[in-house]
């Protein structure tokens, strides 16, 4: 017994020395994992962060029409929740201080946006949520970003951070998990800006950003359908999606017209959101 315990604290401290001696050794150790989760998950788990924020947003724009509705209360409630749980475990399993610092950001502006949605839904708030939504999503596409850079073991460099490459396979595999993350950012983004493309709140921006959206929403589509990574369940879920996305690009006119049932709106947002989350999950499963 006491041969083998000799034995395993002499392996282990070869082990430590031979790190030691190798730095890039030690970091490509230390950046396996993000924390206790993967990589890939993490990425996920920070893009759903932009989904959320815009799915909450949207869900307050419709109760304000809609105070009654079920649905719209328990996505209010659950997406709140999560939210905050999300931030959590993103920040404590983060171990470099740039991608802490931009999770703080979003942890502040998390703080200011939710007393919006604290009471029953107003017309007042909901102007001012959709004037402040958008710095809540870049905080936390932010984040993304981060942990993509960390994940390749960059430094607490903001410099490193602004030259993002890709250039990798394993780098790629994270890009098109953002890409096909932020499709379900997309998804409630589009009925966000519907809802505040209504005659109650519109405003100079709204219409235009509805068409951005659509626009961006439609040509990343094509990028996840031509990626590598693609395999037999991917692209059956892209088929899934891509017909969801099919009863949106029929109704184009409709959508800029407001010419979509507010319900039907909600709903079908709902379901793409849910189709490009199938997809994402099966991207953050492929194997190198």
């Amino acid at each position: 017994m006491k041969n083998k315990n000799f034995t395993l604290k002499l392996g282990g401290l070869l082990l430590l020395i031979l790190m030691i001696s190798n730095p890039e050794a030690l970091r490509a150790q230390s950046n396996k994992t993000f924390g206790m989760l993967t990589f890939n998950k993490a990425v996920n788990i920070s893009g759903k962060q932009r989904m959320l924020g815009q799915k909450i947003a949207k869900a307050y724009l419709y109760a304000v029409e809609n105070p009654s509705d079920a649905k719209a209360k328990r996505d209010l409630l659950t997406g709140k929740l999560i939210f905050e749980k999300q931030n959590n475990i993103l920040l404590q399993n983060s171990k470099y201080k740039v991608t802490k610092d931009r999770i703080a950001k979003v942890e502040g502006l998390w703080k200011e946006y939710k007393q919006l949605l604290d009471g029953a839904p107003n017309y007042d708030n909901a102007k001012k949520i959709i004037e402040t939504n958008t710095d809540l999503l870049k905080a936390s596409n932010s984040v993304v970003s981060a942990v993509i850079l960390e994940s390749k073991g960059a430094t607490d460099s903001e410099a490193l951070l602004e030259n993002e490459d890709y250039a990798e396979e394993d780098g790629e595999l994270k890009k098109i998990i953002n890409i096909s993350g932020r499709q379900r950012m997309l998804s409630q983004r589009l009925a966000l800006y519907y809802y505040a493309n209504s005659s109650t709140l519109k405003d100079k921006n709204t219409e235009q950003m509805l068409k951005n959206i659509y626009n961006e929403l439609d040509g990343a589509i094509s990028m996840l359908l031509i990626s590598e990574f693609n395999n037999s369940r991917i692209d059956e879920k892209l088929g899934v999606a891509m017909s969801k996305w099919d009863q949106v690009k029929s109704n184009k006119e409709k959508l800029f017209s407001q010419g979509i049932k507010p319900a039907d709106m909600y709903r079908l947002s709902n379901e793409l959101t849910k189709a490009f989350n199938d997809v994402t999950t099966l991207y953050e499963k492929v194997k190198l």
